[in-house]
């Protein structure tokens, strides 16, 4: 055995023996289910997300799941409870996000079928009550529109999709008028976003993805349709670019970079040189940098820092873009914010806020003063938040010595001496984070005396760099090891039932599931999978065509790593798995499908051993329906019951 794993071997040993000699010392008490909110209580509970001011500030568009699944409403500048929201859309499917015109003439939405993702692109008309149909302005339902981009006058629109060819998005624009079609200005292979207009509509700023943590940007003529790349980092390694944003004068960029840092933090490109640019990074922060919003009128920058998962809301002065100054830190309660809207004058920001303990609203900031008021006032179902949990902010060490973030969630009312079965839940990505955002389903077990452990196990982003490439290729059953280091943490501990414990997660949270129950099949009680990866050879061969290139860059490449892929995949250890395991799945999920599940249930249900299986065949990646969830999540915790107590 070499020393790493002789050290690890040592490490779960003496955690183990630790527990062990905890559980004599202090006398168990019976784990007893507690009766806080049901899980229908907690799932009709109605959100609002994703706001979008009206130019004069008067009224905000944004997305509420008030009807089942998420549809866009407008309610008025000062805000208003639900009954009062005018609904903006009646639409079998999800609406994926709404949008003003920076005229004012026109509200845009996106919708996809089925949880395709296959998103198209709608317009109604911003006045009237009620506002009427929408048109479908892209009608090409196989087709995957990325709306970008509107011009500062309201007369030019930009986004992206893989109309040509399935496996890359090219960039189109189209005026806003009646009867203007679609014209592409530029063509390339590979995965393209845009992201703004300059300030006198000639230019698009363009993201070319090679992976979640490999981008270059350009700047696009949309007159000649010709393309200057900004950016170039030949041997350096993968660096991302994020948000690049026009200055006033259109001669700058902000952008969101970790080009020779750890941290993504802020930056400005030179737009005018005719060579790529190094980034001048002008904000210098051991945090990441999540979100930017520029005011219309070009002073404000409105930015978002990640904080161990907590959003903290920063405005800069940026007249000077290469000198940005610090205005406040608006006062917002903490938990996470995920979008931002300015109005024109820049007076009024628009955000959505979601807190472990509280629903998502959406809030406005007047600028100048400071105040913080809350437009959305969603129906709750008569929850009583203060019965709900906020998590604590631990850390565990690791196999390696790697330190392991985790949100820990304990029951209000656990006895000296009672020891609580625990649900790891594991976040999707890898390339992303567990945040302290209401989640309706940690709630509920943690009202019926779970005890819920959400770790950010190596390759979660928010973290460094360093930190987020840890479990790259090669070293992908590291995170899993970081997994177990969890659970022993856990067993540990005198709260906790050590052979209770059972781990869930969706996407490459599913596949964290399925490598748990077989790299250490000893530790688990249970699991739950959700739209998870079995076989990473058949998703690479399935899933859509867009998204392959971005997954190999994180897992390995079909062509060389095959033997890799083989072995890292749960399918081809299915027989280690000993706990009882659920699965979830939607037909027509295009990033993990639905195969996938298929098989890892074919597999076990073959060797008899306990699985149960649910298919949502009007869901994708993910159960948006309120129906859907209230089925599958009730189910899941049944579930645990039945083979945890």
């Amino acid at each position: 055995m070499n020393a790493r794993g002789t050290t690890r071997t040592v490490a779960l040993l003496a955690l183990t023996l630790a527990a062990c000699s905890g559980a004599q010392r202090t006398p168990t008490v019976a784990w007893r289910p507690r009766s806080g909110p049901s899980m229908e209580q907690l799932l009709n509970v109605h959100r609002a997300s994703s706001p979008s001011l009206s130019p004069d500030g008067r009224a905000v568009a944004f997305l509420s799941d008030a009807a089942g699944l998420p549809q866009a409403f407008r309610v008025n500048g000062d805000g208003a409870a639900e009954a009062q929201w005018q609904r903006l859309v009646t639409d079998p499917e999800r609406m994926q996000f709404v949008r003003y015109a920076p005229d004012g003439r026109w509200l845009y939405l996106g919708r996809d079928h089925g949880g395709d993702e296959n998103t198209q692109v709608l317009r109604l008309a911003a006045g009237g009550d009620p506002v009427g149909a929408p048109a479908d302005l892209t009608a090409a339902p196989e087709v995957k529109h990325l709306f970008g981009a509107l011009s500062g006058d309201g007369r030019w629109m930009a986004w992206a999709s893989n109309a040509r060819s399935r496996g890359d998005f090219d960039v189109y624009v189209r005026g806003t008028d009646e009867g203007s079609t679609a014209r592409r200005v530029f063509e390339a292979a590979g995965h393209h976003e845009v992201i703004d207009f300059s300030p006198d509509a000639r230019f698009v700023t363009v993201l070319e993805e090679r992976s979640n943590f490999d981008q270059d940007v350009f700047v696009v003529d949309v007159t000649a349709a010709t393309s200057r790349q900004l950016t170039a980092h030949a041997g350096e390694g993968d660096v991302r670019y994020q948000s690049p944003t026009f200055s006033r004068d259109g001669a700058q960029l902000f952008v969101v970079s970790d080009r020779g840092r750890e941290f993504m933090n802020l930056a400005v490109l030179d737009v005018t040189g005719a060579t790529p640019a190094l980034p001048r990074f002008v904000v210098d922060e051991p945090h990441d940098l999540d979100l930017i919003e520029l005011s219309p009128d070009g002073v404000t920058l409105a930015a978002v820092y990640n904080l161990d998962g907590w959003s903290q809301l920063r405005l800069y002065d940026v007249h000077d873009p290469a000198h940005p100054t610090e205005r406040a830190r608006p006062a917002v309660p903490p938990g996470v914010i995920s979008s931002l809207s300015f109005s024109r004058d820049g007076a009024s920001l628009a955000f959505d806020l979601s807190r472990a303990a509280s629903p998502d609203e959406v809030f406005r900031l007047r600028v100048a003063d400071g105040i913080v008021d809350r437009l959305t006032q969603s129906d709750h179902a008569g929850l009583d938040e203060t019965r709900l949990v906020e998590p604590s902010l631990e850390r565990v060490r690791s196999f390696d010595g790697e330190e392991v973030p985790l949100l820990l969630y304990r029951p209000r009312d656990l006895a000296p001496g009672e020891r609580a079965p625990v649900v790891v839940y594991v976040h999707g990505g890898p390339e992303a984070q567990f945040t302290p955002y209401f989640n309706p389903v940690i709630q509920y077990l943690v009202g019926h005396g779970y005890i819920v452990a959400a770790p950010n196990v190596r390759g979660s982003t928010g973290y460094g760099k360093r930190y987020a490439h840890l479990d790259d290729v090669a070293r992908r059953e590291d995170s899993v090891r970081d997994l177990a280091a969890v659970n022993q943490w856990l067993r540990a501990r005198a709260d906790v039932a050590p052979s209770r414990i059972a781990v869930m997660g969706g996407s490459y949270g599913g596949y964290m599931v399925l490598a748990a129950l077989t790299l250490n099949p000893e530790l688990w009680a249970a699991g739950c999978d959700i739209v998870g990866i079995a076989n990473f050879r058949t998703f690479l061969e399935r899933t859509a065509a867009y998204r392959r290139a971005l997954r190999e860059a994180e897992y390995g490449s079909l062509a060389r790593d095959g033997e890799l892929l083989d072995r890292i995949s749960p399918i081809h250890r299915v027989e280690r798995i000993r706990a009882p395991l659920f699965v979830i799945h939607g037909a027509n999920d295009p990033r993990v499908p639905v195969a996938e599940a298929e098989q890892i249930v074919a597999a076990l249900r073959q060797r008899g051993q306990r699985v149960e299986y649910t298919r949502f065949d009007n869901e994708g990646h993910g159960i948006f329906r309120r129906e859907n969830r209230l089925r599958a999540y009730g189910d899941v915790v049944r579930f645990f019951d039945d083979v945890m107590r």
